[in-house]
């Protein structure tokens, strides 16, 4: 694997109903309501600042390599319709990568999130040389738990309240899969 950004050849990264491609700034509205829908947002994280949201969109613009020290992040499509309905991607350090994946609403339950989940580990190991994928769930979250064991995530840890969101702190659920 050379140092240079995986842009060409490698994306879009398909599965028989979704495409996944690197975020562009024209996906700035996505990547807002994303961050910013209370149904999205509720298990996952505290609303931010506009200027947080814009900091971390600038940043995932940033072209992805296995060496970078910031997330890969991916534009989900759904292919019929080509319509974008969430993002997902991970952060690699060394051979650990940190999956993450949302999706907007009215995409929730549609089987997505494990069918776009299947092909960024895939990917993760393949191309960005992950060997141990983690995914953090704040407890209670259970729909993610149960996309995270269908692509074959155990759950590795619990620590406990790790997480704040609206002032009530959460455990952490720790997830794990291991190129076998």
């Amino acid at each position: 694997m050379t140092n240079t950004t995986l842009e060409t050849g490698l994306f879009p990264l398909t599965t028989p109903r979704l495409s996944m491609r690197p975020m562009i700034k024209a996906d700035w509205p996505l990547f807002h309501r994303l961050h910013t829908d209370n149904a999205v947002i509720e298990q996952c994280f505290d609303p931010m600042s506009l200027d947080h949201i814009e900091a971390r969109f600038k940043q995932r613009l940033t072209p992805w390599s296995p060496d970078a020290k910031h997330w890969l992040c991916l534009v989900i499509v759904e292919t019929a319709t080509q319509t974008p309905i969430g993002i997902t991607g991970f952060l690699l350090e060394q051979d650990i990568a940190e999956v993450g994946y949302l999706l907007l609403p009215p995409y929730h339950g549609c089987g997505y999130g494990t069918e776009s989940l299947l092909a960024v580990t895939d990917f993760a190991i393949h191309h960005g040389g992950a060997r141990t994928i983690n995914a953090t769930v704040t407890a209670g979250n259970l729909a993610s738990a149960r996309v995270l064991e269908k692509v074959g995530f155990h759950l590795s840890r619990i620590e406990p309240d790790a997480f704040s969101i609206g002032g009530i702190c959460y455990d952490d659920w720790i997830y794990t899969y291991t190129d076998a």
